[in-house]
Order: structure tokens, then sequence, then C-alpha cells
């Protein structure tokens, strides 16, 4: 059973959305083990290959909070990162001149469109 702390409110809010955007339910992995850590959303392509990493916080986002999604991004090599908060998101990918980023959850399909282009 899954214990209903701040942060899990943000996560199963995260999925639902993500759920609303067209993201495959059998894709998507949460909280699973990494190396000796544990990610908290991943969605996946239909090869496996991962394309979205969420970390999901219940406090304001913060550095501390993107050098984690982006050590677990290293590991995973995911196109797109999440951060996620209680009252706020931002989606970063990198780009030709160092990372973008956009203050939404794009869609499922906007982002493998993207994800072809790299």
């Amino acid at each position: 059973m899954v214990q209903w702390t701040p942060e899990e409110i943000v996560r199963q809010g995260l999925l639902q959305r993500m759920l609303v955007l067209g993201y495959p339910k059998g894709l998507i992995s949460v909280e699973r083990k990494l190396v000796k850590r544990r990610y908290d959303v991943v969605c996946f392509m239909q090869t496996m290959k991962p394309l979205l990493l969420v970390e999901c916080k219940a406090t304001a986002l913060d550095t501390k909070a993107a050098m984690q999604a982006f050590g677990y991004k290293g590991l995973l090599e995911a196109p797109f990162v999440t951060l996620i908060g209680p009252e706020e998101i931002m989606t970063y990918w990198q780009g030709k001149e160092g990372y973008e980023a956009v203050p939404f959850l794009p869609s499922h399909k906007e982002l493998y469109a993207m994800s072809r282009r790299f």
C-alpha cells in the first residue's frame, strides 16, 4: 500500500495528467529502483527506450531537485526531464545551444515527435 504523503499527492496528480495527455498507461513506470536510487516516474517509448523522466517534489522546485533529476537522466538517457512540485512544473530537453524548457508537461504525442529529431 502506498503511503499518502505530500509527494505522493503530487505524483498521483501528475499520473492523472499524463493519462489525459495521451501517455500510454502500459509505458509508464512508477517508483522503480535505479542502481542505488529510485526514480519517481519514467515514460518509455514502444521500444522501451526512456522518453521522459519525472521527478516529483512535495515542496517548491530548487537546484537540488534539478540535480537529482538530471542525475537520473544521465543514468537512463531520457531525452526529456520534467520537474513537478505542488505549484509548478518544468519540462527540459537538450537543444542545439543548451537546455530548453517549457513551464508545462507536453503531450505524449508532442514529446514523441520532438524525440525523433534527436
